[in-house]
């Protein structure tokens, strides 16, 4: 491996990175919005053995999968957070990041390497966009 980053060739899949943020409007209702934080980045992701649970919102998941992406592209540093959704765009497997560790060159002098590893939980094998809403409505009479 490079001391930079991990080399292009061991990176066998792209995923894309959304980020769900929730407001409150002035009546209390709350809106969950959905917006693209990373696209396109190149991935390596692989089932795991162990069992390992983390805690999340409340939930306890359990990991099924990591991922290896390189921290910096394009001289941009990435933030991948804990609850973010990432989309693995061959397979189209939706996982919910569940643990995020950043691992650093030993060198003090390189501040740019080397990669994130991502602890994942498979949550859908179709993607949200492709889902179908199916509304079903009914009408009663309530006698005495």
């Amino acid at each position: 491996m490079s001391i930079h980053n991990i080399p292009d060739r061991l990176l066998n899949t792209t995923i894309h990175i959304f980020r769900e943020e929730t407001t409150m409007d002035s009546i209390g209702d709350l809106t969950t919005s959905q917006s693209l934080a990373y696209a396109s980045i190149k991935a390596n992701i692989q089932p795991v053995q162990d069992k390992v649970e983390f805690s999340l919102n409340g939930r306890v998941h359990i990991q099924s999968h990591v991922a290896f992406i390189n921290r910096v592209e394009n001289s941009v540093l990435r933030q991948i957070l804990p609850g973010d959704i990432a989309l693995d765009e061959e397979t189209a497997i939706r996982y919910i990041v569940l643990g995020v560790e950043n691992w650093q060159s030993a060198s003090p002098n390189i501040t740019d390497s080397h990669h994130i590893e991502i602890g994942l939980e498979a949550i859908s094998g179709v993607p949200k966009e492709n889902l179908q809403v199916i509304t079903v409505t009914s009408k009663g009479k309530i006698s005495s």
